[in-house]
């Protein structure tokens, strides 16, 4: 009975069973027509990407070219038609090539030597360098050279973008050589000017009239205004050009500080400004005292300038932590925090119709921060519009306060 009853059950069972087959055999074939069509799908969107980037990579204006670091001599494989109109050769004169040849004869370069120094860590790196036209003109190429590797992390390829800055390099070198001439050309009679209206100022040639000595005192001060300007533009350019050196040596605080409030405060008197000193700490540093001394007049001067009258500006030296502080703190106008980045930047003013009516080289700033950096310091400025300004500067100094770091 039992017997007989299986198998009737086997039997009402064969039909689910292979039903059950078939739809597992249309679920795996549905499921690999699925999997088909998605990759299909997938590689239809992996087509269009590098057929867009394709695209973008030809269409670029920087000239890009690729090279390939597994072959001998690292030879292009691919450059875009940016490439050959920048540098004016043909495609087929350039694939297969290493790019040294657009250096022709100049190996020597700087740059060429942090370049091999990138290939060789395979390391991105961007830098200036001269490169050759077909036609052997020079074209100044601003290049980024950047690796490129496998999923394992293997390099594959090397890819340079380039870019002609030479309409920027021919006008640096214009203003470059017009700063020089005028500042030089205008310096030598200027002086010669200064010293005659100095002489006259001081009664040496003679008492004149008060009308008259008044008129010599403000050609005095407009002509002592342009040497600044003068001195202003030379010393920008020595910086702007790595020429300029320091004189180090061990000084006083305080003798800077007395300096400075001696030689401003007529001009502080004619402002209507009261000077005040505040020496809280005295304690030797090596600095350049001449450079030092001009970037807090500088400081000085701009706090006198825009200070109402009977105002006070105070000029403080304090021992921090592990630096000595210069601050001058003033009670002026005070500098919007929209303004204050723009402060230490070469010929900038703010835009306000009461700095434009005091008037400056808009270098000062500018100058005074490079040469704190020069000491290995700091300058930085804290403002409240209403309220004032404090312009500082500091120089390191070890725990004892009397060591100062070696200034770069």
């Amino acid at each position: 009975m039992s017997g007989s009853h299986d198998g009737g059950r086997d039997g009402r069972d064969e039909p689910l069973n292979g039903l059950l087959h078939n739809l597992r055999k249309t679920w795996d074939h549905v499921d690999s027509l699925v999997y088909n069509c998605d990759l299909e799908r997938y590689g239809r969107e992996k087509d269009e990407q590098l057929l867009l980037l394709q695209r973008a990579v030809e269409s670029a204006r920087n000239g890009i070219c690729i090279t390939n670091p597994r072959l001998p001599d690292n030879p292009i494989i691919y450059v875009n038609d940016a490439f050959l109109v920048m540098t004016g050769y043909r495609r087929e004169q350039v694939l297969g090539r290493n790019c040294r040849f657009l250096q022709r004869d100049e190996r020597d370069q700087q740059a060429i030597e942090l370049i091999r120094r990138a290939i060789k860590e395979e390391t991105s790196i961007t830098t200036v360098l001269r490169n050759y036209r077909r036609d052997g003109s020079l074209f100044w190429n601003e290049l980024t050279v950047s690796p490129v590797h496998d999923e394992s992390g293997r390099l594959m390829n090397f890819v340079g973008v380039q870019n002609d800055i030479s309409a920027r390099k021919e006008a640096e070198r214009r203003v470059s050589e017009f700063y020089s001439v005028i500042s030089h050309e205008l310096r030598t009679p200027l002086s010669s000017i200064n010293g005659a209206l100095a002489v006259i100022a001081d009664g040496s040639t003679g008492k004149i009239n008060p009308q008259a000595m008044r008129m010599v005192k403000i050609a005095l001060e407009s002509s002592e205004r342009l040497m600044r300007l003068i001195s202003d533009i030379l010393d920008w350019k020595k910086i702007e050009a790595g020429k300029f050196k320091l004189a180090l040596t061990n000084a006083f605080p305080s003798a800077i500080v007395d300096a400075v409030v001696d030689s401003v405060s007529s001009y502080a008197e004619a402002s209507g400004v009261h000077l005040k000193k505040e020496v809280l700490s005295d304690r030797p540093l090596t600095l350049d005292v001449d450079r030092t001394t001009q970037i807090l007049t500088n400081l000085v001067d701009n706090a006198i300038k825009f200070s109402p009258r009977d105002e006070t500006v105070l000029v403080r030296v304090e021992l921090l932590a592990d630096t000595t502080r210069f601050s001058v703190i003033d009670r002026g106008p005070g500098i919007a925090p929209q303004d204050l980045d723009k402060l230490f930047k070469v010929f900038q003013q703010l835009d306000s119709s009461d700095s434009r009516l005091k008037g400056g080289t808009g270098l000062g700033l500018s100058i005074s921060k490079s040469l704190v950096e020069l000491h290995g310091g700091q300058i930085g400025v804290d403002s409240v519009v209403g309220q004032g300004s404090t312009f500082w500067f500091e120089f390191y100094c070890g725990p004892g306060g009397g060591n100062h770091k070696e200034a770069r």
